[in-house]
């Protein structure tokens, strides 16, 4: 960036400026709290223009800036900001809209991070620009202050520490504007145009879902046990495919006179499956979409979720996508497995999600999508190809009545403790 972070950047330029909170009105369920901000533009991305005003030619030189100031570009990678000066103006837009917001240090002062709330924000800049006018003195702005124009692009994450998920993903452009020359200007931009991407956020609908969702939701929830992680190399980086590209890393599982479905999610081989698919075998077969059958371990189970983790070689094959965070009644949805086993391995079905339910204290995606016995631990995929469930069970009253359930993926890497990288 040149002169460092933007704080000290700020320093050398001008005094902090400071923005003034606002009283909460009717908070809704779910209180949250920003807990990170980073900063990452693109490589040589000019971020920072800052002219002077020349007074020698007088009272209009005053207005207009044309001299050579400061300027800067990015020199790239990710850098992380110092929270309380984005915290400011994130809880006066918040709660002026009527949300609870939650800032370190409110709720105990004796802990550097502050009180907990049900979610967690963090703020990815990935573009900024200030475009400021830097007085040289005269009868209206002192010597440095600032005036000018700010803008920026957020990539926002709601997180749940409960559901240990993301569950809204949001982004925001918005500018803002210093008329007259202040004491500060510099840094007043950046929160201005940062307020200007917080009060965008507070009427995003997937926003206000998150934040509106009831506690009784989680109340009672049946939580993952500690175990040791497990990192899963390659689900992260996977592109975007075609569903028909997906059915080569979905395989059966064959267990003595059972059968199931399991799919590739990581470079290692490692695979997801249920845990009544797996049973108590150690060890079982895989018959891959070429017929090919290899063998697989039964490396971690997680009975009360229905989930396990197998580990086979991948044959090259590319693991699925993993997406977690929240889904939407009437979006599109692609199961693939092996209803009634290996003959109709490879099986492609289509659909909707109909509705996320919570029953008996765990989460499930709820589609009309078509599975069936056989279908148990194949893959639920959105239309960009990434999984975001699990198959796990149907109702049937004499007959498909197109009511089956899904274990949500992030629910899945949760309780097995696994992580993508």
């Amino acid at each position: 960036m040149g002169c460092g972070k933007l704080a000290l950047c700020a320093a050398l330029l001008l005094a902090a400026g400071r923005a003034h909170a606002q009283d909460a009105s009717a908070p809704v369920p779910n209180s949250i709290k920003l807990v990170r901000v980073i900063v990452a533009l693109p490589v040589g991305a000019a971020w920072l223009d800052l002219k002077t005003n020349n007074n020698e030619g007088g009272l209009l030189g005053m207005f207009i800036c044309a001299s050579k100031g400061v300027t800067r570009t990015w020199n790239g990678g990710r850098e992380n900001q110092e929270i309380s000066s984005y915290a400011v103006p994130f809880k006066s837009e918040l709660e002026g809209a009527g949300y609870q917001v939650v800032t370190p240090g409110e709720d105990n002062l004796f802990d550097g991070e502050g009180g907990a709330a049900d979610l967690q924000a963090a703020a990815v800049i990935t573009d900024m620009k200030i475009d400021g006018c830097i007085s040289s003195g005269s009868l209206f702005a002192s010597r440095g202050d600032i005036r000018g124009d700010g803008a920026m692009r957020v990539e926002w994450q709601i997180y749940s520490p409960i559901q240990k998920q993301v569950v809204a993903r949001v982004s925001t452009g918005a500018a803002a504007k210093v008329e007259k020359s202040v004491p500060g200007g510099f840094e007043r931009l950046i929160s201005e145009s940062f307020a200007a991407n917080v009060r965008q956020l507070a009427s995003d609908p997937q926003f206000r879902a998150a934040l509106s969702a009831p506690r009784a939701l989680v109340k009672g929830a049946v939580l993952p046990s500690q175990q040791g992680k497990i990192v899963l190399t390659g689900s992260l980086k996977a592109p975007k495919r075609q569903i028909s590209d997906e059915v080569g890393s979905v395989v059966t599982v064959l267990t003595g006179d059972s059968t199931g479905s399991a799919f590739l999610v990581s470079a290692e081989g490692y695979m997801l499956t249920n845990a009544h698919v797996v049973g108590d075998e150690k060890n079982v077969r895989l018959r891959w979409s070429d017929g090919i059958e290899t063998v697989a371990e039964v490396v971690r189970v997680a009975k009360t979720r229905d989930v396990a983790l197998i580990k086979t070689g991948s044959r090259d094959r590319e693991p699925l996508a993993l997406k977690r965070g929240i889904v939407n009644p009437g979006q599109r949805v692609f199961a693939i497995g092996s209803p009634l086993g290996k003959a109709y391995q490879g099986t492609v079905s289509a659909g909707i999600v109909s509705a996320t339910r919570v029953m008996e204290g765990l989460r499930y995606i709820q589609s009309d999508v078509a599975i069936t016995h056989g279908s148990s631990g194949g893959a639920l995929l959105d239309e960009n190809g990434s999984v975001i469930g699990i198959t796990v069970s149907t109702v049937e009253v004499g007959g498909p009545v197109g009511i089956n359930f899904f274990i949500p993926i992030g629910d899945a890497m949760d309780f097995l403790n696994l992580e993508q990288q």
